[in-house]
């Protein structure tokens, strides 16, 4: 069903009380943030995650470690959401969520995820391209390129890079999710689902045919900013194509990482295809059969959505040195209130001088 313009006001967070209307990019600010992609950068990333990476295998322990170091080089705050469970077939299996914070002291959250295990296949090894290497190398790809221009304010950026998410032998409530699941009720009992304004969850990201609907009522006018954005690179000419992958209209919402975060509440923008990859848990979804051109529009479009949202936030102004700060950062925070500081010893210096002189 197509969807007519929504004019609703956009409210974000669990309890969907607080508005939030993040003020258009400018077109020179697109031009900018178009100038930073590094479509080389992004195939790069897609061959060193698109490998078998079945939770506790070698390959899985690569691609995680992969991911950590990416993001600790960029100076984010890298954890892990660590936990054992029993499975189907392959027994017992430590599952390692992976959660990135640039930004980690905001009041605010703005949430984008998806998962980096792949599925167990006993007759041949599955490397999962668009399900889900491509998602990952978008969400690293947008950090580095996005890096030195995200702003510490009061909302934060966010990246989680969900383990299990695909069934282990046949897909049910237990056997499916496992990382996403454990996360959402740990962050429950934390406080921190509270803090998240809004997720955005990739999945399925990388065939030629690529389109995404808007799922979710709750975020229908949400996913119609990125119609929008969409819409606007091609008309200026940023995007040289004139075909969308941003469609307003409705669909069914398949299940995903975001299931266990809806049902408590956290608003979601499932961008998932439309329709599965031909090559959907096929030996043939490898990095040889991404079609770059849709992976770099997808990925542009992101980041335009990032950057009007994070630069929108209220200045944030820390009263403490983060440990990813280095010196230029700590000087930049410092310097005003230095500066008051010998302003003041000098004028208390000059009545000094002035009453010994009397």
């Amino acid at each position: 069903m197509c969807l007519g313009i929504v004019r609703d006001v956009r409210t974000v967070g669990r309890n969907g009380t607080l508005r939030y209307e993040p003020k258009e990019l400018t077109l020179e600010q697109m031009q900018l943030i178009s100038d930073l992609y590094d479509v080389g950068d992004l195939k790069k990333t897609v061959r060193k995650i698109s490998i078998e990476r079945v939770p506790g295998s070698p390959g899985h322990s690569k691609v995680r470690d992969y991911i950590r170091d990416s993001l600790v080089d960029l100076r984010w705050k890298v954890e892990f959401d660590i936990f054992t469970e029993e499975v189907p077939i392959l027994g017992s299996v430590t599952f390692h969520n992976i959660i990135a914070r640039h930004n980690p002291h905001a009041k605010r959250i703005l949430m984008l995820g998806c998962h980096y295990d792949s599925k167990y296949f006993k007759e041949f090894k599955f490397e999962g391209a668009t399900d889900s290497a491509v998602s990952c190398a978008l969400l690293l790809n947008m950090a580095r390129a996005l890096h030195g221009e995200i702003l510490r304010n009061e909302i934060g950026l966010m990246l989680v890079f969900f383990d299990g998410e695909e069934a282990i032998q046949k897909w049910s409530n237990k056997d499916s999710l496992y990382g996403a699941r454990h996360l959402a009720e740990v962050w429950e009992k934390e406080g921190i689902l509270d803090r998240i304004d809004l997720f955005l969850l990739l999945d399925l990201i990388g065939a030629k045919d690529l389109t995404f609907n808007s799922l979710i009522p709750r975020t229908h006018n949400w996913f119609q900013r990125l119609v929008q954005l969409e819409d606007q690179l091609i008309k200026t000419g940023i995007l040289k194509t004139n075909r969308t992958i941003f469609k307003f209209i409705t669909g069914s919402d398949p299940k995903d990482d975001h299931i266990p975060f809806a049902k408590r509440q956290v608003p979601v923008i499932h961008l998932i295809a439309a329709d599965y990859p031909a090559f959907w848990h096929l030996p043939e979804d490898v990095e040889e059969n991404v079609d770059y051109n849709t992976t770099e529009q997808v990925g542009l479009v992101l980041k335009m959505f990032v950057m009007e949202y994070l630069l929108s936030a209220p200045t944030f102004k820390p009263h403490y040195v983060s440990s990813n700060s280095n010196g230029a950062d700590v000087l930049k925070n410092y310097l005003p209130l230095l500066l008051g500081i010998c302003g003041l010893i000098l004028v208390l210096i000059y009545r000094k001088l002035n009453m010994y002189r009397k």
